[in-house]
């Protein structure tokens, strides 16, 4: 038997990396992932990806300093989960630095706060701006709307921060209506998490090219019928005990205390609202949990309650129904809900309001706050030291047995238009009790025209009233809305069929063309006073059509086409109302020149057609020398019968100013050209042709 060779293999000792070899290595690892990294990364932003759209642009020098604009991209970058169903906020203007007589207010919200369903003109802030300015004599006042449709408190606080320095005068903070199912809430589409933490890390990690070139691979198809509300749900069922509702009550509290402490940095007074729902008039959205019943007590319970909605018993009996049925599920929100309406009708006020609450508390979809979140707002304002503003108290107040209802909402928590009026009106009478330098006198605020006198003044008119109304019907129309609550639908549908029979023809046919996309471009909505009034224009109700466009003018973004557009139509009405124009009606129209001038300078703000109403302007001015070059600049732009009108306005142009060659070289080129006013074309060649 051989000898066998002893083995080395197991024998020798392992070489060892030491701790500072270690080191090295794990250093040398990590550089090469950020190495990696950097460059993934710099290719990503060389292709035009990463950070976010800023919210405050500066855009271009003006009279007394640098005009800057709220960019509604930057308020749609919290919404991640598919971009091309974002919120939407107001493009306001202002001059940096302030002028000297301004008083600058910043609105910070959502939907509620912007004013949905109303136009910008009829929205609270317009009603606040226009009483603060009652109030004020002198002074400029200006309400920046930085509120945005569908989102939670995080994106409402992350904007203020980046608009805090733009030197307001005043902060007023309306949210906590979507800490569930807005951007950034613990249930929507576009959650991040269930802690501001978690938030600020989800929104730094976006701001990555990386991250965005991921999103913009696997960004969803647009195409959806669903509105904005349906979208952002990712949970259709909140049960009563889900830790969720915390989060969201605890979440707010958070954010609001946040913005009352960069507030209180900025030496900025905040005022913190409470929020009004309409709870007597609108029914839970969710529907009940009875999963731990059995099934035979589940459809008890349901037969109970679908008898309930549409019996037509004495309000004690139905009292005494739901008291039985709440034995069986006292977790039920349309038992309670059903409670209060009963409680209501015997004038037992005190108990409906608790039913209702009780009502809001278990609504399994809640879109309306519950009472643990209007607490959040009342402990962040305690806790931080900020003016309270009890919205919410000033609604019940104004409203049957202290229980809001339809009078002041539109729908679940948007105000109608007395609403909007009533918050406006409750903003400034806690703004007068904080004090300060802009706090209105109280005898002032006690001396205010009535509200139908700034309805008035501020032009609500029945086509707006229509555009609410049909707003409001489409969200009503929302499958698990109209099942919850048929009656909202039935109510803004009747409204609509009822104004639509007021209308002329011609009106009604503009309307229905309101509703569909077409009139919409550049991300902004056409008003429909707007669209009517052209047609006034047309039928020679140059009174009506004037006050129109002049609503559709403070509907839309001052530095927009839309904006010049609107403010060139109210001025054409008015010239055919007097013999001309007088020296504040020119005023208007030199200031919508230079803003229309700004925009074509510093141009994608704006489209070509920007120079048309510049033109026209000019020439309301009489001053024809300065309309032409805007009008030959704007003819690219056009054709059809708006090219037909340019043209009779060049001419006319042209003739006034000595240069008839040019004027008749036009009409031959445009003869030449041939087309369906070739014989318009040829009258204008005759002399004394009108003017346009």
């Amino acid at each position: 038997m051989s000898q066998r060779e002893p083995s080395t293999a197991t024998n020798e000792p392992k070489p060892r990396l030491t701790r500072h070899k270690r080191r090295i290595f794990i250093l040398l690892a990590l550089g090469l992932v950020a190495a990696l990294f950097g460059a993934v990364e710099g290719v990503a932003r060389l292709c035009g990806y990463g950070g976010y759209p800023v919210l405050m642009k500066t855009v271009c020098p003006v009279n007394g300093g640098t005009l800057v604009v709220t960019d509604p991209a930057g308020a749609a970058s919290y919404f991640f989960a598919n971009k091309g169903r974002a919120g939407s906020m107001f493009e306001n203007a202002l001059v940096m630095p302030k002028p000297a007589n301004a008083v600058r207010v910043f609105l910070c919200g959502e939907s509620a706060m912007k004013g949905f369903p109303q136009p910008m003109a009829l929205s609270a802030g317009a009603f606040l701006q226009a009483m603060l300015g009652d109030c004020l004599p002198g002074r400029t006042v200006e309400v920046i709307n930085l509120a945005t449709t569908a989102v939670a408190s995080f994106p409402v606080m992350a904007m203020l921060e980046d608009a805090i320095d733009y030197q307001p005068d005043l902060v007023i903070v309306y949210c906590g209506n979507n800490e569930f199912y807005g951007a950034y809430g613990v249930a929507s589409l576009h959650s991040a998490g269930r802690s501001t933490a978690a938030m600020r890390v989800q929104r730094a990690f976006r701001a990555t090219g990386m991250a965005q070139v991921l999103e913009a691979w696997t960004a969803p198809s647009q195409g959806s019928n669903q509105t904005l509300m349906e979208h952002v749900m990712a949970r259709s069922v909140i049960p009563v005990d889900d830790p969720v509702r915390q989060d969201a009550a605890r979440n707010l509290r958070t954010h609001l205390g946040g913005m009352i402490r960069l507030c209180r940095a900025r030496g900025v007074p905040i005022l913190v609202c409470t929020l009004a729902t309409n709870e007597r008039d609108l029914a839970p959205l969710g529907e009940d949990d009875a999963t731990h019943l059995s099934p035979e007590a589940s459809e008890k319970l349901a037969s109970q309650l679908v008898a309930a909605r549409q019996s037509a018993a004495a309000p004690d009996a139905l009292a005494a129904a739901m008291r039985e049925a709440l034995k069986a599920h006292p977790d039920s929100a349309l038992a309670h809900y059903l409670l209060g309406r009963a409680l209501h009708g015997m004038k037992r006020f005190d108990e409906a309001a608790t039913e209702f609450g009780e009502a809001l508390d278990h609504d399994t979809m809640p879109w309306r706050p519950p009472q643990a979140v209007q607490q959040s707002i009342r402990d962040a304002a305690k806790e931080e030291g900020a003016a309270l503003c009890d919205v919410r108290a000033a609604f019940a107040a104004a409203s049957p047995g202290g229980c809001i209802g339809d009078e002041l909402m539109d729908d679940h928590v948007h105000p109608s238009l007395a609403g909007q009026v009533l918050m406006a009106r409750t903003w400034l009478a806690s703004i007068s009790d904080m004090g300060g330098p802009i706090a209105p006198l109280r005898e002032r605020v006690a001396g205010l025209p009535n509200d139908e006198a700034y309805r008035r003044r501020l032009g609500e008119n029945v086509y707006e009233r229509f555009g609410a109304a049909h707003t409001v019907r489409v969200l009503c129309d929302i499958p698990f809305y109209r099942e919850s609550n048929p009656q909202a639908f039935r109510r803004f549908d009747g409204v609509c069929r009822e104004l639509e029979r007021t209308m002329l023809p011609e009106v009604l046919e503009v309307a229905r063309q309101w509703q569909t996309p077409a009139p919409h471009r550049g991300g902004i909505q056409r008003p429909i006073s707007g669209m009517v009034g052209r047609v006034l224009l047309k039928e020679r109700n140059f009174a009506e059509a004037d006050r129109l466009m002049d609503v559709a003018a403070r509907s839309t973004p001052m530095y927009s086409s839309l904006n010049v557009e609107y403010v060139y139509f109210m001025l054409a009405a008015r010239e055919r109302l007097k013999p001309k124009l007088d020296e504040s009606d020119r005023a208007i129209a030199l200031a919508a020149i230079e803003r229309g001038r700004a925009l074509a300078k510093f141009a994608p703000l704006a489209d070509v057609q920007i120079h048309r109403w510049i033109g026209r302007l000019y020439q309301l001015r009489d001053e024809q020398a300065q309309a032409i070059p805007h009008l030959v600049a704007a003819m690219p732009a056009l054709g059809g019968t708006d090219l037909f009108a340019l043209d009779q306005a060049l001419v006319f142009a042209y003739v006034q100013t000595g240069q008839t060659q040019k004027a008749s070289e036009l009409l031959k080129q445009r003869l030449a050209a041939g087309g369906p006013f070739v014989e318009a074309y040829r009258r204008m060649l005759q002399p004394n042709a009108a003017a346009p």
